[in-house]
């Protein structure tokens, strides 16, 4: 079996399990989260994925996705992992994205000053207090492209979670917190030689899972707009099994600077074009209606578009599918604006 195919199958990996029945929401209410919600969980588990999200808006039309993940395939020949992505969309309208991975037995993850480092020797990290700047580096290269991301996220809001942030789906688990659900951003961005001073808005969450399956997760939403004063930020994942369909997650609103939770009562995909949903209504309980058209899809990935053909047939034998990752602009009851980054599992 090829390296790179023992590279993409544990990312593959994000929803993998039998069809089960319906969620469990999580045990408690809805709090401020605390630096261990933030630290790697990495549970020992056969299969296994988890997840630290950051994307940020950008000024000259820059947006970008970088995650840090945990994953674990369940298989003698391919160990868990640890792995840093970038997705970036550029100001000239070209997309870019790249992947790294390491050991865990490499990985540094600290409660303290939230801090996050894929390797100790590598330029992939995250770190500082989220009480004050949290700053995100990701330098590398790959097929000749040069990639030097350096951000802060300043003004941080304070994170939520519900409860103790983990979802009962059968006898799996999903933990999902917010650590950051608004910030400012400020930095640089630099693809080859092509340096970009950049101010914005972003998010992080932490989401963790064992044993999830394309067979479970129908579609992961992710979806932000305005600020800390009138906005929200949600992540609502559609799940989906043989006798019923419901929607977990949650999100974090604002009225007048005061913080509430978002809970989900459905999720109606009123239209689509390919992969992506373009016409969404997202029922919740406190808001109504939220109505989301994602109408500027600025980048979408799939690790398995990578593979040739044979080996394509073989992750989607062995995994149930593929994962595809889109991000971009939206608009928000049909005036706001906002943006997405959805996850469609195939």
């Amino acid at each position: 079996m090829s390296a790179k195919l023992l590279k993409v199958l544990p990312v593959l990996l994000l929803f993998i399990v039998s069809p089960l029945i319906q969620a469990q929401t999580p045990e408690g209410s809805f709090r401020d989260t605390t630096p261990e919600d933030f630290v790697a969980k990495n549970l020992p588990s056969k299969y296994y994925n988890e997840l630290w999200t950051y994307h940020a808006d950008l000024n000259e039309d820059i947006q970008l996705v970088v995650t840090f993940s945990i994953n674990d395939f369940g298989s003698s020949f391919k160990e868990r992992v640890t792995g840093g992505k970038l997705m970036v969309a550029w100001k000239d309208g070209n997309s870019y994205v790249v992947n790294k991975e390491y050991s865990p037995d490499d990985l540094i993850s600290e409660a303290e000053d939230h801090h996050l480092k894929l390797h100790p020797e590598r330029n992939y990290w995250a770190k500082g207090s989220l009480d004050n700047e949290h700053r995100l580096y990701y330098k590398t290269q790959k097929d000749g492209i040069k990639y030097d991301v350096d951000i802060t996220f300043y003004d941080i809001a304070q994170g939520k979670a519900l409860g103790d942030g983990e979802y009962k789906i059968g006898s799996h688990k999903l933990g999902l917190t917010i650590p950051m659900p608004h910030a400012k951003v400020k930095g640089f961005v630099a693809i080859n030689d092509d340096t970009v001073q950049v101010t914005g808005t972003g998010y992080m969450d932490h989401l963790y899972q064992d044993n999830l399956t394309t067979d479970l997760i129908d579609t992961s939403y992710r979806v932000k707009q305005g600020d800390e004063k009138y906005g929200f930020y949600l992540h609502f994942l559609k799940i989906k099994s043989n006798r019923s369909r419901s929607t977990i997650g949650y999100g974090v609103g604002y009225k007048n600077g005061m913080a509430y939770l978002i809970s989900p009562s459905g999720i109606e995909v009123n239209r689509s074009k390919g992969d992506l949903d373009l016409q969404t209504t997202f029922g919740t309980y406190q808001d109504g209606k939220i109505e989301v058209e994602a109408y500027d899809m600025l980048n979408k990935y799939s690790l398995i578009n990578e593979l040739g053909s044979v080996q394509k047939f073989f992750v989607k034998k062995v995994v149930g599918g593929e994962l595809i990752e889109m991000h971009g602009n939206a608009r928000i009851n049909g005036s706001k604006e906002g943006y997405f980054y959805y996850m469609d599992a195939k």
